[in-house]
């Protein structure tokens, strides 16, 4: 059986870890997953990566060697800002997109039916993870950001900048294979989740 490649993407605050989380109870024997945001989380542990951050954007020195502070401090002075986002992906995305690779070829290797890939900024790299099928989680930008408001600590501004950076949820809606809508409830995200899994779960 040839190996499915899936990519969930969307917006900040939609619930794309909440998806990924529940396709992977629906289908846990059948499917490997592989989060771009536990990615960078290693990647902030290499100390190598570490401290090109800090030597390409000095934050206080009440962040050196802390990867929390740094990573809280990033949020706020350097991810609402393209420019500054875009130097800061160039050390990050690359050892992010080789870790991916490996679990996906790990995956192939152990013969998993589903490699499942959640990568936020899927639209913003020029798709450069390869899918067969790509899957977005939407919400209103109102909904967006409360959720990144309450879940982050961001002031109202900071989010608005922050979403203001990324590309707008409608324009990944109109390029997914499939979109799942969650400004509702938990009963109606978990109905579309099966929906979606249904094919996957009968074959």
């Amino acid at each position: 059986m040839i190996m499915k490649s899936w990519v969930i993407t969307g917006g900040p605050g939609c619930g794309k870890s909440t998806v990924a989380g529940l396709l992977s109870c629906l289908l846990p024997d059948s499917m490997q997953m592989f989060s771009a945001d536990e990615g960078v989380q290693r990647a902030f542990e290499d100390g190598v990566v570490l401290k090109s951050i800090h030597d390409e954007f000095a934050p206080p020195r009440d962040c050196s060697g802390d990867i929390s502070s740094t990573r809280a401090w990033l949020r706020r002075h350097v991810l609402p800002h393209p420019e500054l986002r875009q130097r800061l992906e160039a050390i990050l995305h690359p050892p992010v997109f080789s870790a991916l690779e490996g679990a996906r070829q790990a995956a192939k290797d152990a013969g998993v039916n589903l490699f499942l890939a959640e990568v936020p900024l899927h639209y913003e790299t020029g798709c450069a993870v390869s899918a067969d099928f790509v899957i977005v989680v939407a919400s209103s930008r109102s909904v967006q950001v409360r959720r990144m408001m309450e879940t982050r600590g961001l002031s109202e501004q900071t989010v608005q900048q922050f979403l203001d950076a990324q590309w707008p949820i409608e324009a990944k809606v109109e390029r997914a294979d499939a979109v799942i809508w969650n400004d509702g409830g938990t009963a109606s995200l978990n109905a579309q989740v099966l929906t979606l899994a249904s094919p996957l779960l009968e074959a």
